[in-house]
């Protein structure tokens, strides 16, 4: 498996990057966004990669972020849901929105996104909500990290029966309000609500 590569950017395009590693210059086919988060022709960049074999064809799919990968595999599992969607879908919306959309079951937004239908949208929330919910990666929490007391506190109100959307509201809204340690955050969170 590749998981990423770093190399001189040769080229960028609406949907797909080339790099030079040196003895092998790779196409990448990627999202819209992660293309307008990439420098300008020459200068040296890393990018997350997915790599897809299936029957006769070999793709490699590049992202700015690893977020935006992780994001990427799992619409892919949705049905109906290939590569080239998944992409689509990326590029018509920030991860952070996509993922908060699925969580909170907000199809409407989903809609917003190019090439999402009313039907797509209700299911990337039916077949994604719980996954997206409680699989997000450390960098997607979007809360600080003082002492690390922040994620244990998500991971108890997650154990006293909090959703993870519900957890992190409790634990951003605690930490605003000043509480640092574990156990401030979380009774924070357990009076507040």
């Amino acid at each position: 498996m590749i998981d990423s590569v770093t190399g001189i950017l040769v080229e960028k395009g609406a949907t797909r990057v080339v790099i030079d590693l040196g003895r092998v210059t790779l196409a990448c086919l990627t999202s819209l966004s992660t293309v307008e988060n990439l420098p300008e022709a020459g200068a040296q960049v890393r990018l997350w990669t997915h790599l897809l074999v299936r029957d006769e064809q070999v793709e490699l799919f590049g992202f700015a972020t690893s977020e935006e990968r992780w994001l990427f595999l799992n619409l892919m599992t949705v049905t109906g849901v290939g590569p080239r969607l998944a992409l689509a879908i990326l590029s018509g919306a920030r991860t952070d929105d996509i993922r908060h959309a699925v969580v909170e079951g907000d199809a409407d937004r989903l809609q917003a996104i190019p090439r999402v239908g009313a039907k797509l949208a209700q299911r990337l929330v039916l077949e994604l909500r719980e996954k997206l919910a409680e699989m997000v990666p450390e960098a997607e929490v979007g809360l600080p990290q003082k002492d690390g007391g922040t994620r244990e506190a998500i991971q108890a109100l997650l154990a006293l029966g909090f959703s993870r959307v519900q957890a992190e509201k409790s634990v951003r809204v605690a930490v605003q309000d000043g509480a640092q340690k574990t156990e401030e955050i979380v009774r924070h969170a357990l009076r507040v609500g």
